[in-house]
């Protein structure tokens, strides 16, 4: 359902940001990652929460951890209470590997710490899951799921802006959106919420197969929706989606799975800023198998980005 040729995106804010004159004083070395930053001790800290992250997260979104990866993402990270939180990791996938792993990070301690890291590890994880391109809102919806409240609630501040202005985006264009648009702002805070709302109903594992489902099945997105969530189209999903955004995004206490194979929804009892904590979902599926995807025999060159420029941080 998800088809992609050769990609290669060209960033230029990082181009701008990560310039040939950055120098980096530290480095810091762990299993999957190499920090280089300036601070020796925020060198150190930042590479074992980064290992940290990718173990945890990896068992939120799959039930289990991943494989150390061949060789190390090499990490570079400005730090600086003015710069505003934002991230940008490359890598290649060919013939069913993942590797050539680069990520480049900027922002407060602080934000970089709670929000940056997990964002970017989290496409990484998928992108070690999946072994080739996930759709963009899916991708940068659940990298933003992770972030901390204080960010998540900047999306969202934007996504009722966009709601209540009729600026929103059909989740038809949303679902089919390959690239970042010109303003990548209205996708993250859509694709956050959209991501949002379907893992509160069954939870972060059965969200990862779906995607395998639209990655891999020959159909169509009305489909897909009524088989795994129940809704009959994807104007259903996306009228009760908007719904639940103006309502204030409550709790589910039930379920809108297709009759005779309900299960009663979970619910997120603590706020996704903690998830790293004690966060728990009872959940149907608890591990996530290997997705079903061929591996693509041409190389594909990947990125992803994000900069939350919302706001004052």
């Amino acid at each position: 359902m998800y088809k992609r040729g050769l990609v290669i995106a060209f960033l230029f804010f990082w181009t701008c940001i990560w310039g040939a004159g950055s120098i980096q004083a530290a480095t810091f070395s762990t299993r999957n990652f190499i920090v280089n930053t300036s601070d020796p001790r925020a060198a150190e800290q930042l590479a074992n929460r980064a290992e940290n992250l990718r173990a945890k997260l990896s068992v939120f979104w799959l039930g289990k951890e991943i494989p150390t990866w061949s060789k190390p993402c090499k990490i570079y990270i400005k730090l600086g209470n003015d710069l505003l939180p934002g991230g940008a990791t490359t890598f290649t996938v060919n013939n069913g590997e993942v590797y050539g792993w680069k990520m480049e990070v900027q922002g407060s301690r602080d934000r970089v710490y709670d929000s940056v890291l997990p964002h970017e590890i989290t496409h990484m994880i998928l992108a070690s899951h999946f072994r080739r391109p996930l759709p963009r809102w899916a991708d940068e919806g659940a990298a933003t799921f992770t972030e901390h409240q204080s960010e998540r609630n900047k999306y969202q501040q934007q996504l009722y802006k966009a709601l209540k202005t009729r600026q929103g985006i059909p989740l038809d264009r949303l679902f089919a959106m390959v690239e970042y648009p010109q303003d990548p702002m209205p996708l993250y805070a859509h694709g956050f919420s959209i991501v949002e709302f379907l893992i509160r109903q069954r939870g972060p594992h059965y969200f990862v197969s779906f995607l395998d489902a639209c990655l891999t099945r020959e159909k169509d997105w009305d489909t897909l929706v009524y088989e795994f969530y129940g809704y009959t189209t994807l104007e259903k999903l996306q009228n009760d989606w908007v719904s639940w955004v103006e309502h204030g995004t409550p709790e589910f206490v039930g379920t809108n799975m297709i009759s005779g194979n309900g299960v009663e929804a979970p619910k997120l009892t603590v706020q996704s800023s903690s998830l790293m904590e004690n966060s728990t979902f009872n959940e149907s599926v608890q591990v996530v198998a290997q997705p079903q995807t061929p591996p693509s025999s041409t190389p594909i060159n990947w990125s992803t980005t994000h900069i939350n420029s919302a706001g004052e941080h």
